[in-house]
């Protein structure tokens, strides 16, 4: 009875999560932000790297752990700087714990191929 209810409770989770992950690579456009973090730690960057370049809406284009800068091309559909700079910082600050994170370069591009 208890993995019946496990199942009814999972199925229409997994329902409404598929169409998000069928359109990962449905994007207009692609940004390249540059992003400086202070006092990056190892750790910290490992749990960045693990959470987000798996995925195809982020590719890392170059990592400094000293200065701690990171370079990344981000695809998404959003038009406006302050929308790409906010949702960097959302996802980076949801997949480590970082205590300052700056967004100082945004550069978005019509252009979402994900392919060199």
């Amino acid at each position: 009875m208890k993995k019946l209810r496990l199942i009814i409770l999972l199925v229409p989770a997994l329902l409404l999560g598929t169409p998000a992950l069928a359109q990962e690579s449905d994007f207009s456009h692609s940004s390249l932000v540059i992003v400086k973090i202070t006092d990056l730690t190892g750790e910290q960057y490992a749990q960045l790297t693990s959470a987000l370049f798996p995925s195809t809406r982020y590719r890392l284009e170059y990592s400094c752990l000293e200065s701690g800068v990171i370079a990344l091309r981000y695809y998404h559909n959003f038009t406006e700087e302050g929308d790409v700079s906010t949702a960097i910082r959302a996802t980076l600050r949801r997949h480590a714990p970082l205590e300052r994170l700056d967004v100082i370069y945004v550069d978005i591009s019509s252009e979402s191929d994900t392919q060199c």
